[in-house]
């Protein structure tokens, strides 16, 4: 955990990572489990790591917006970044007023995650304990190589469909389901052969391509919630931004080009135009890498899994 603030939070990111891991073993492993039993756990784990998705969304926020600052012309840059203080410091208290806990408002607005993470240190040791107990006598190679296909079949399944018009709750689920589907690959990796790891690398690139789109649009939906805070009545046209709507492919280029730098805007109109525009390119890469992903066929890989395991 370390006492150092960039090892708090790479304490509650390899956290996160660690639980995600435990409940898609869980999935691998539920046809010799029980549907209540796995439930059970799946639905503790989940809670545990739910108490830092506050700090995690807060993190990826702050990374996210330095990233696109630094694209903004460096004359810029000073400016959008004490804008950006002010709406962040709006936010803070915000979140800090609405905490369900009047104790994690204040940890949280401190920044000090250690206090959190070592408030979950007990409740994982009796998960840990929990979930090691379990005995799996019943489980086939079949059963392990069917819940993979199955994780699958519902991320394909989603992310098939049309994108056009989809929400940001959307979104978000399918990115979850694409993760579950690399986190299988990645947990199989010794049985899943060459083939395996192709389909691991093609939903890893995928599943991080989806999480850059959300930070985007989790800045976006801040911005606009934001300006409609203040009332603010824009100077200058902005980028169309990605409210609700993903753009078909058609119409990506049909987008309106940025706002002319020349033109007189604040510096948070700006940084609100770069958002946009990182947002819209983020989308349009992750359709891409979705789409790539999901053309694999996995069939054979499936086969191999059931072979290696049946051979251990």
């Amino acid at each position: 955990m370390g006492d150092a603030e960039r090892d708090q939070v790479e304490g509650i990111r390899g956290y996160r990572r660690a639980v995600k891991k435990i409940r898609c073993a869980l999935q691998l492993t539920a046809g010799g489990l029980g549907l209540e039993k796995r439930k059970e756990l799946d639905a503790q784990w989940a809670s545990l790591a739910r108490r830092l998705g506050v700090m995690r969304d807060r993190d990826a926020r702050d990374k996210k917006i330095n990233e696109i600052i630094s694209l903004l012309p460096v004359h810029a840059q000073e400016g959008a970044r004490l804008a950006w203080v002010g709406v962040a410091h709006s936010l803070n208290f915000l979140e800090a007023r609405n905490a369900t806990a009047p104790k994690l408002g204040t940890v949280i607005s401190s920044h000090d995650h250690r206090e959190v993470l070592e408030g979950l240190a007990s409740d994982t040791e009796r998960m840990i304990l929990a979930t090691e107990a379990i005995r799996f006598s019943d489980l086939s190679p079949q059963m392990v190589a069917g819940s993979v296909e199955h994780l699958w079949n519902r991320a394909q399944r989603q992310a098939r469909k049309s994108w056009d018009g989809r929400d940001q709750t959307w979104l978000h689920a399918l990115r979850k389901r694409v993760q579950r589907a690399h986190i299988a690959f990645r947990l199989l990796r010794a049985q899943g052969g060459e083939r395996g790891l192709e389909v691991e690398k093609r939903l890893d690139a995928a599943a991080k391509a989806m999480g850059e789109f959300r930070d985007a649009c989790m800045l976006e939906s801040q911005l606009r919630d934001h300006f409609a805070q203040v009332g603010f009545v824009q100077t200058a046209p902005t980028q169309t931004t990605l409210q609700y709507i993903f753009p078909a492919q058609e119409q990506l280029s049909q987008a309106p080009a940025p706002t002319p730098l020349s033109e007189i805007i604040t510096p948070l109109e700006m940084l609100r135009n770069q958002v946009s525009q990182t947002a819209l390119a983020a989308a349009t890469e992750s359709h891409k890498l979705v789409t790539k992903a999901f053309k694999l066929s996995i069939k054979k890989t499936l086969r191999h899994i059931a072979l290696q395991i049946r051979a251990l």
